[in-house]
């Protein structure tokens, strides 16, 4: 079968980055680790695996960084244990095939979405599970690296099939369209953001940036607290008549966003020294989508005085951040990585497949380009180029 993956080669990721300097697109080019390419078909590993069949899988961000290698060396996620190779996508929705003699639970012909993507004591089957994954933090699970993975060519979302530990899959609703289910994984991520925000009745929250996972953040909010006042900063007109669509009061761009800010809220507007801005008062609560050091120091700034600050954008890339507004401001600040349990007996994915069920939910229009897998390149220089091309989300399809 042909895949689209990524090999943890370090010559090549070297090349990689040096080519990337006169070459934009060099990750597509023959120097670089990732590959669409054609790979062994994946069996069963053991008898407590299953094979998906997949029907079509979303573009993240998630899989830019890896196409691109776009990773600062010295960042956190650089030195966790990696594996030989990573397969990419993980947005999908898939239709099992085959179940091993030990998959308790599955059926040949079920729909599938992959909860469980990243390693974790679960397919690895460590018993006993570390204290994160025993808790339903998956994410963060503590035994990453300690085991490999049974199988080398396990497949992803960008490949037409792959196998699944019994533990990885997340049962569709019968009820959820094919496009709806292909939201659930960025709406169960950007639904754990917003919790851990918890927006209250008679509150104010900022969410920055209107991508896909903004976009959702603003639309969980108002699903989840109709009584708050939810704000958005967008970088386009698109996106800012997609954020009005799903619920936002208020959509702010271009520039002054300080000044603007404080008016909208009622804070107090400071301006020192060489543009240091800054405002007394703020938002209850401030949606960090977009991750990097400008949007994380702005975050920080417009929080008020003991609001809360939730991270969800990923960069990897860390830079030079002003803290101080932590403890001046006496801040809670958080960050999410992906999804996790959210109660004893509910995941952010069963969270979010309620939202999805519901055709008030306003979501039918965050799927704005398609494209066949073998167009994969077409599919990134579109998600790269959001002022021409207007995406929101991307879809890469496999032909049945």
């Amino acid at each position: 079968m042909k895949a689209l993956y990524f090999d943890n080669n370090l010559p090549k990721i070297l090349a990689l980055k040096a080519l990337s300097v006169v070459d934009k697109y060099a990750a597509f080019g023959r120097f670089s680790p990732v590959r669409y390419a054609d790979v062994p078909e994946p069996k069963l590993p053991n008898p407590r695996w299953l094979k998906v069949r997949n029907l079509a899988c979303g573009l993240c961000g998630t899989d830019i960084h890896f196409l691109f290698m776009d990773m600062d060396p010295q960042c956190f996620s650089a030195a966790t244990p990696g594996i030989a190779r990573k397969f990419l996508g993980h947005e999908l929705v898939g239709e099992i095939v085959e179940v091993g003699a030990e998959a308790d639970g599955w059926r040949v012909g079920e729909r599938v979405a992959l909860r469980i993507e990243w390693p974790s004591c679960f397919q690895l089957e460590i018993d006993p599970p570390c204290r994160q994954c025993r808790a339903g933090n998956y994410m963060l699970c503590e035994n990453l690296g300690k085991k490999q993975l049974p199988l080398r060519d396990l497949g992803g979302g960008f490949s037409p099939h792959m196998v699944m530990h019994r533990t990885q899959p997340y049962r569709l609703p019968k009820n959820l369209s094919l496009d709806r289910a292909l939201l659930l994984e960025p709406t169960a991520s950007a639904l754990h953001g917003v919790r851990k925000g918890a927006p209250r009745a008679g509150e104010r929250a900022l969410v920055i940036g209107a991508g896909t996972i903004g976009l959702l953040c603003v639309a969980i909010a108002r699903a989840l607290s109709p009584k708050t006042t939810i704000d958005c900063v967008a970088r386009h007109p698109f996106q800012a008549d997609a954020a009005r669509r799903l619920g936002a009061d208020e959509v702010v761009s271009g520039g002054k966003l300080y000044e603007r800010l404080a008016a909208r809220t009622g804070a107090r507007y400071f301006r020192g020294y060489f543009g240091n801005e800054i405002l007394l008062g703020g938002y209850d609560v401030v949606y960090d989508t977009v991750g990097n050091d400008r949007s994380i120091n702005d975050a920080l700034r417009w929080a008020r005085g003991g609001g809360r600050a939730v991270i969800l954008g990923i960069n990897f890339h860390p830079g030079k951040i002003d803290y101080s507004a932590i403890w001046t401001q006496e801040l809670q600040v958080t960050g999410i990585n992906c999804h996790a349990m959210e109660t004893a007996s509910e995941s952010s994915f069963d969270l979010a497949a309620k939202l999805l069920a519901d055709p008030k939910f306003p979501v039918d229009e965050l799927i704005t380009h398609r494209f066949p897998l073998d167009r994969y390149q077409e599919a990134v220089k579109t998600f790269l180029d959001k002022e021409h091309g207007h995406a929101i989300k991307i879809v890469l399809e496999h032909g049945r």
